[in-house]
């Protein structure tokens, strides 16, 4: 009789544990408190602003921008929306010093294919008037390198759009994409939004 009572207390708990639901790291919704939103108000403003396109594009690897702040800044989060083929496979994210290429911050992530997600990472301090460069690498593309498109804003027709973008105290000075053979400078700006605390 004890013996039953074990076995169902232990299926009890073991459907208990089962049921409880950990959210996969790098995927909170809420970005650190008290945020501010310079990254996407500069994003959606130089959308319209410039008559830019939003739109899921550029296969390379690896999709940058270098940006700026005028104030000294902590980031504490980092967000991105996944390409729909790649929503299984983390991504590296990268924050760079642009001057002594010198890595501040390097982490790998899940992030969800329907909406922008965010990555808690440990508080890095950013001085103002230093160039620094964020970096989205995938370079574990399963089949075609064009699962490795990300959203961006870009200028249908030309090669280039005209940098820099000022929002808050962030400035985006240029962009670049590459990897699998292609370089190309100044042509979008990813959407990999930088959150402060």
């Amino acid at each position: 009789m004890n013996v039953k009572k074990m076995i169902v207390m232990i299926c009890a708990i073991g459907f208990f544990v089962a049921s409880c639901k950990k959210d996969p790291i790098g995927t909170s919704k809420t970005p650190c408190s008290g945020a501010t939103p310079d990254f996407l108000s500069l994003y959606s403003n130089a959308t319209q602003q410039h008559q830019l396109t939003d739109v899921n594009f550029v296969d390379t690897e690896v999709h940058s921008y270098s940006f700026e702040v005028n104030a000294p800044k902590t980031v504490c989060s980092i967000g991105y929306q996944s390409c729909a083929g790649l929503s299984q496979i983390p991504y590296l994210i990268e924050i760079r010093d642009s001057v002594s290429n010198a890595v501040l911050f390097s982490g790998s992530s899940l992030f969800d294919s329907l909406a922008m997600s965010y990555m808690s990472i440990p508080p890095l301090s950013l001085m103002p008037n230093h160039t620094y460069t964020v970096n989205r690498i995938q370079t574990n593309w399963p089949i075609y390198i064009s699962q490795t498109i990300g959203r961006v804003i870009y200028q249908p027709g030309n090669f280039a759009i005209q940098f820099p973008f000022n929002q808050g105290a962030l400035k985006i000075t240029s962009s670049q994409f590459y990897g699998n053979g292609n370089t190309t400078f100044n042509y979008a700006l990813p959407c990999i939004d930088l959150v402060y605390q």
